[in-house]
C-alpha cells in the first residue's frame, strides 16, 4: 500500500531524454525513466505514462489484496495489466485519456474466492469496495493539483 506520509522523488538527467533516480532502497537503487521517442530494444526503463499506469495498477492490486487480508486470506498468485490510451487535445498536445486496469487473482481456495466476490461488490459510488482504499487511483480520478517551479 502507498505510504501515507509526504514523500520526495528526485531525478537527474542521464543523457538525452533518459533520467536516473536513486530511490535508495537497498539493492534497488538506480532506476531509469526513458522518455526517448524511439521504440527500440535498448530502452533503459519505462516512460512516464507507463509509470503512471504502473502506479495505478500497483495501488489497485495492493488495495485488492488488502481487502482479502482483512479476513486473513491471500490469493495464491495475482497478475495485473495496465493499458494506457492517449488522445490529442484541441491544441495538438497529447494527453493520457484513459487507463484500463485488469487484475487477475488466482486461487482455488473457497473462502478466498468468496472474499474476492465481497471485495468486488459494487458500492453506491459505483466503485468496487476495494477501490476506495487506493490512494493513487482516486487521486488521479479526482485530479491532482501540480505546482511547477523552475529554479534557475
Amino acid at each position: 500500500m502507498v505510504r501515507e506520509e509526504n514523500s520526495v522523488a528526485e531525478i537527474r538527467l542521464e543523457k538525452g531524454l533518459i533520467f536516473k533516480t536513486n530511490i535508495g532502497l537497498g539493492r534497488f537503487n538506480d532506476f531509469f525513466i526513458d522518455e526517448t521517442l524511439e521504440n527500440t530494444n535498448d530502452l533503459r526503463g519505462p516512460d512516464a505514462a507507463q509509470l503512471l499506469g504502473m502506479a495505478v495498477m500497483s495501488c489497485l492490486s495492493a488495495s485488492f489484496i488488502f481487502c482479502l487480508n482483512k479476513r486473513n486470506l491471500n490469493p495464491e498468485d495475482l497478475e495485473a495489466r495496465a493499458e494506457i490510451f492517449f488522445q490529442k487535445i484541441e491544441k495538438g498536445f497529447t494527453r493520457v485519456k484513459e487507463i484500463n486496469i485488469k487484475i487477475t487473482p488466482k486461487t482455488n481456495d473457497e473462502p478466498t474466492l468468496k472474499r474476492i466476490e465481497q471485495c468486488l461488490k459494487e458500492m453506491k459510488s459505483g466503485k468496487m469496495m476495494f477501490e476506495e482504499n487506493c490512494i493513487i487511483t482516486e487521486s488521479v480520478r479526482e485530479g491532482i493539483r501540480v505546482n511547477v517551479d523552475v529554479d534557475m
